[in-house]
């Protein structure tokens, strides 16, 4: 995740203020002119310079507006192996481009499924035609049971040489339902099949398949679950030779390593009820949880202050603890003790959980 130094022009002309405070003092030195947000902004490089207002733009600061891209992927030491092989993959292609047929596939970002209500995808949004008196809304995206996974099959032009684009070809795509169409190796080489047939309709299918995929459990060809759906992939169609190739394996968060009991134990568990249950029977495992996240918690936290709604700054407070929760609860509330013991959060009124109704009774 990118970070950068200052998240504004507010930010940043308060953190320069502040390091001249530290050096010179209070008051600043006459001969140091604060500048306003406006003119530091025009110091920048313009976000378009295409653009007529870019005239403007001074350039004095290497520095403009960017987005974030998702493209960006972490090391890893398999990394050259696997760029090795997508370039021999990507130069036998060429080389017996008549021949193969080449895809590369992927399971994209799940589509929420509104209840009742239309529901935000949840991605970066862009603006998109409608009606001048409409209302453009849609509900939170992170309160939905259902979604659709998004399935991309690209069929690759193959180009005559390898300085040349691989991003041009035919593109499939199919929503599956998350809870009963769950992705797995059968079924995307399933999909494989069907989409194959779907494109060589009217002529038949080049003898050389080649597969290029993330390393997800569904694509890992070092899976033996994979490797025989690829078989069958192979010998349903005939072919002379199928190759699949893999992305590098990567990580999504960066947390602080624990040590070696605790990682051993982290890797058993999965969902956070399994977590939960784990940390209960290992008390170690929990500290060591909260510790190396402690870091992450800490910058965010110093970020987030940094925010400014209306000239008020944020202001960031800590979770509650269970000394906290206990220490409210016990003295003042009659039914903490039904509370702890009872899934009073289930669906249902307070009256029907068991213990709560002999407390009104004897009320």
């Amino acid at each position: 995740m990118h970070m950068p130094l200052a998240i504004s022009i507010r930010d940043l002309h308060n953190i320069i203020l502040a390091r001249l405070h530290i050096k010179h003092g209070e008051p600043l030195p006459a001969a140091i002119h604060i500048p306003s947000y406006e003119w530091i902004q025009l110091q920048f490089w313009p976000t378009n310079p295409m653009a007529i207002k870019a005239i403007q733009y001074i350039g004095r600061y290497q520095v403009k507006f960017k987005v974030q891209g998702r493209l960006l992927r972490k090391k890893s030491v398999d990394a050259h192996y696997c760029a090795a092989l997508f370039r021999y993959l990507r130069e036998f292609s060429i080389q017996y481009r008549q021949y193969v047929c080449f895809i590369s596939a992927d399971d994209k970002h799940k589509v929420p499924i509104g209840e009742g209500v239309p529901v935000s995808t949840g991605v970066r949004n862009r603006q998109s035609l409608a009606a001048q008196n409409s209302t453009l809304g849609a509900a939170d995206h992170d309160f939905t049971k259902l979604s659709l996974t998004p399935s991309v099959i690209f069929f690759v032009s193959i180009p005559k040489d390898i300085s040349d684009g691989f991003y041009s070809g035919e593109v499939f795509v199919s929503f599956k339902d998350t809870v009963f169409e769950s992705s797995s190796a059968i079924r995307h080489t399933t999909e494989f099949y069907n989409v194959i047939n779907t494109k060589y309709t009217h002529h038949t299918s080049p003898p050389i398949l080649c597969l290029y995929t993330d390393g997800g459990p569904d694509h890992r060809c070092t899976y033996g679950s994979v490797q025989i759906a690829l078989i069958s992939l192979f010998l349903s169609e005939d072919y002379d030779m199928l190759i699949s190739v893999r992305t590098a394996p990567h990580h999504t968060i960066k947390r602080n390593t624990m040590d070696e009991e605790s990682e051993a134990l982290f890797d058993k568990v999965d969902t956070l009820d399994e977590i939960r249950e784990s940390a209960n029977k290992n008390p170690n495992l929990e500290r060591e949880l909260r510790d190396c996240i402690k870091d992450i918690q800490n910058l965010l936290h110093s970020r987030s202050e940094r925010l400014v709604l209306k000239n008020q700054p944020f202001k960031c407070y800590d979770a509650a603890s269970e000394q906290d929760i206990n220490g409210l609860f016990e003295g003042t509330c009659p039914l903490y003790f039904f509370l702890k013991i009872s899934p009073v959060c289930s669906p249902g009124p307070l009256s029907v959980v068991v213990g709560v109704q002999v407390f009104f009774f004897f009320k």
